[in-house]
């Protein structure tokens, strides 16, 4: 009789048939590597296949990976880029310390190579004077500074001016070039007395009333003699630049140039030279034997950045 369903063995049967396979091929693979063969097959024809699979999150990755070295780059470029500002600043600093230094330093020195016995005191220039024709500046220390009128500055090159009006904390101070200003002066070659005075804006000096006959040449140095009782003797003053005597006339004209350049100078030195007590009692004329009343007038001033 036949039938519609064909009865196999049972499920029992061929799960314990199943189970035993798998464990001998198991025992087989440990042991003796049988399987390597088959194994390495499939990983063969796998692939491919694998690889498309694995191409879109390798392809991500990699995006990812050159965004944040982009980012890690510009970060780096940007940390890079403010450490250099910071350098060039300090950098700048140090070359403005550096400059300042080597002011100070001749400065000083201008005060060493002297053999006069003298006080001095650095001061820094805070403001210019506006108008050409007022050569004067302003100083940061005063009064309470035990500045005095008519005291003697000088600069690194040489003789700078005096100080003719005081404050409690600041002080004008009279540029030798002012034409209010009159210096006596020696020249080092020859020993030839003069009085050098100042020629206003032009900032130049000029010799009045030397004889024609003075042994005075281009290129001399002139120093301040100390006979006007104000400044030290021996202190450079100007360096001549012509001499012309006009035929006919008794009297040489004698330009000289300063020494002491105002625009060129951020620090002076304020001297106070060993003198009596009573040459300074009553002195209340800064301009005494020096420059006359005109430098009453206050000039306006520009700061000093």
């Amino acid at each position: 009789m036949s039938t519609l369903f064909i009865r196999g063995p049972a499920i029992t049967l061929r799960l314990l048939l199943l189970v035993g396979f798998s464990v001998a091929a198991l025992v087989a693979d440990q042991r003796y590597r049988a399987l390597e063969g088959p194994r390495g097959l499939v990983l063969t024809l796998l692939a491919p296949m694998q690889a498309v699979a694995d191409w879109p999150l390798g392809h991500w990755q990699r995006i990812e990976a050159l965004i944040a070295a982009r980012v890690t780059l510009i970060e780096r470029n940007q940390q890079l880029q403010a450490t250099n500002q910071q350098l060039a600043i300090q950098q700048q600093h140090f070359d403005t310390l550096v400059a300042e230094n080597e002011r100070l330093n001749a400065l000083l020195g201008s005060v060493a190579i002297s053999n006069l016995p003298v006080r001095y005191r650095l001061a820094r220039i805070v403001q210019v004077a506006l108008d050409p024709h007022f050569q004067q500046v302003q100083i940061n220390l005063g009064s309470s500074d035990l500045v005095y009128l008519g005291q003697p500055v000088i600069s690194s090159d040489g003789v700078f001016g005096q100080v003719v009006h005081l404050g409690r904390h600041t002080a004008q101070v009279l540029l030798i070039t002012d034409s209010s200003h009159a210096l006596p002066v020696i020249n080092q070659r020859s020993g030839q007395r003069g009085v050098a005075r100042g020629d206003g804006a032009s900032g130049l000096l000029r010799l009045p009333f030397m004889p024609a006959h003075a042994d005075i040449r281009q290129g001399d140095l002139l120093l301040s003699s100390g006979l006007g009782k104000r400044f030290p003797r021996g202190y450079p003053v100007a360096i001549v630049r012509s001499v012309v005597v006009p035929p006919g006339e008794k009297f040489a004209q004698v330009v000289a140039i300063p020494v002491a350049q105002p625009n060129q100078i951020q620090e002076v030195l304020l001297l106070w030279p060993e003198q009596s007590e009573t040459d300074r009692v009553g002195d209340t004329n800064p301009a005494r034997n020096s420059f006359d009343n005109n430098s009453a007038v206050l000039p306006r001033f520009q700061q000093i950045p």
